[in-house]
């Protein structure tokens, strides 16, 4: 469903908790996020007023501030505070897709901005169309302490999801260092065979998405059996089903890869019974 989420420009942004109109600057040429990365980002749904799956995105978000060692100068509840506002301020507190971008300023303390636009409905909607996707050849995610964190320096996913536009796909798989599937360019990766559903572990360098983990922790209570490890091609080839998932669109079926052709029956499946009751 690419290109719905931007059917109008923004009227605000929050920077450091204040508003400001979305054409007027306010981050200078010296920013350490621009010049060398130094930062991290969440991209979250709001829905009715509520921020979804904020628990698991405020704890990756923590966590990327401890391990790039910045001093967080802010709360959690001050940061959820604010993108409410400003989803009040811009119109689209009933469904609206929102960035948190952190950076480390001058006195290494934590400064951030916050973006909020409308979204379309089809969001929270089973695809019914399967996805046609293949892999990005030009770069391998590197297997790091760095590797399942949303940084500033996202260079190889925005690659590929330019390859993915290019070529006419809905989705491009990253590969690892060991040129296994780590995830895609916008989304973790997802596959069924016989029933068992499988996903590559975080060792293999894909980002610790938070509907990657809240799925894992309603699949295993719900009693699917659900592996994580490595996943060469032979294993995406030869399963029955594929899905993507992240925090914008949650679940969307995977029809294509290739020559191959999935299934979607289970994924479905969890789609109603795993997924909706949390997400509608």
């Amino acid at each position: 469903m690419p290109g719905i989420f931007y059917f109008v420009l923004m009227p605000f942004v929050c920077h450091n908790g204040v508003f400001f109109p979305d054409n007027q600057p306010v981050l200078f040429v010296s920013n350490r996020s621009y010049k060398w990365g130094e930062g991290i980002f969440e991209t979250m749904k709001v829905y009715r007023g509520r921020l979804l799956l904020k628990t698991f995105h405020f704890d990756r978000l923590l966590t990327s501030i401890k391990l790039l060692q910045i001093h967080q100068s802010f709360t959690p509840n001050e940061l959820e505070q604010s993108i409410l506002a400003l989803c009040t301020e811009n119109g689209c507190i009933d469904l609206a897709r929102v960035r948190l971008a952190v950076y480390r300023d001058e006195e290494n303390t934590t400064g951030y901005t916050i973006e909020a636009i409308p979204m379309d409905q089809r969001v929270m909607q089973w695809n019914e169309k399967g996805l046609v996707i293949d892999t990005y050849p030009y770069a391998r995610k590197a297997c790091d302490v760095w590797a399942n964190l949303k940084t500033a320096n996202y260079l190889p996913y925005v690659m590929a999801g330019r390859y993915a536009e290019e070529k006419g796909l809905q989705e491009s798989l990253v590969l690892n260092t060991y040129n296994h599937i780590s995830d895609a360019s916008k989304a973790n990766v997802f596959i069924i065979k016989d029933g068992e559903l499988f996903t590559p572990a975080l060792d293999q360098g894909c980002i610790n998405g938070v509907m990657r983990r809240f799925l894992l922790q309603e699949l295993k209570e719900k009693g699917w059996k659900v592996g994580q490890g490595e996943l060469p091609e032979n294993m995406l080839l030869k399963a029955d089903e594929c899905f993507l998932t992240n925090a914008i669109q949650g679940i969307r079926w995977v029809g294509k890869y290739r020559d191959k052709v999935f299934d979607s029956q289970c994924t479905k499946q969890i789609f109603d019974t795993v997924l909706a009751p949390h997400w509608c």
